[in-house]
C-alpha cells in the first residue's frame, strides 16, 4: 500500500463558499523574490556600469558562443578583464590589453571634497535636513560622472573586434578575435 503524505487540509466550517486550503507554512507564489536571488545579492550594481549591444554572435577558439544581445560591461577587481554580464550573470571575460586611469581635474576633486566635508559636518552636528541635501548632492555628482561612461565594440577589419570601456575614470580596451 502506498501512502501519499502531501495532504491538504480543508476547513468547511469557516468558508461557506467552498473549502479553504491550509498549508503548513506560508509560501511565495514564485519561490524567491528577486532581492533574495544570489545574482541580485552579489551581482554588480547595474546603474553605474555601461551597457553594450553585441551586434553579432561571437565565438572563442573552443567553439563557445556569446550570443548577440545586451550586456553590462564591468572592469574586474584586479583590472585584468572586462566582464560581460547579462541579467547579472557573468557570461564572458575579455582580456584587457590597454588600461588608462583618468586624471581628474582639480575642479572635480575640489567639488567632490567640498560635498564630502559638507556631509561630514552635517553628520557631526546631527542635522538631518542638511545631511540629506549633501547626500543628494553627492549622488548627483556621482551620477554626472557615471553619465560619461560608455562601452562600445567595433570591427577592426583585421580579424578581431575591439571592445572599448570607459567608466569611473578608467579606460580599458580588450580584443576579441573573430
Amino acid at each position: 500500500m502506498i501512502i501519499d503524505n502531501t495532504y491538504i487540509a480543508y476547513d468547511f466550517m469557516t468558508d461557506f463558499n467552498g473549502p479553504k486550503r491550509h498549508f503548513p507554512a506560508p509560501f511565495y507564489p514564485t519561490g524567491l523574490y528577486d532581492n533574495e536571488k544570489p545574482e541580485y545579492l552579489h551581482g554588480p550594481d547595474s546603474s553605474i556600469y555601461p551597457n553594450l549591444t553585441l551586434p553579432c554572435n561571437l565565438y572563442d577558439e573552443w567553439g563557445n558562443i556569446i550570443p548577440l544581445g545586451f550586456y553590462m560591461v564591468a572592469l574586474s577587481q584586479d583590472m585584468k578583464f572586462l566582464d560581460l554580464y547579462q541579467s547579472n550573470k557573468l557570461k564572458a571575460k575579455v582580456k584587457v590589453v590597454k588600461l588608462v586611469e583618468k586624471m581628474y581635474t582639480q575642479d572635480e576633486i575640489d567639488e567632490e571634497s567640498k560635498i564630502i566635508t559638507k556631509l561630514e559636518n552635517a553628520k557631526l552636528k546631527k542635522k538631518l535636513k542638511k545631511m540629506r541635501e549633501a547626500e543628494e548632492e553627492l549622488t548627483a555628482f556621482k551620477e554626472r560622472v557615471a553619465a560619461e561612461s560608455y562601452a562600445e565594440i567595433f570591427d577592426s577589419g583585421k580579424g578581431y573586434y575591439i571592445l572599448k570601456y570607459n567608466c569611473n575614470g578608467k579606460q580599458a580596451e580588450g580584443i576579441i578575435q573573430k
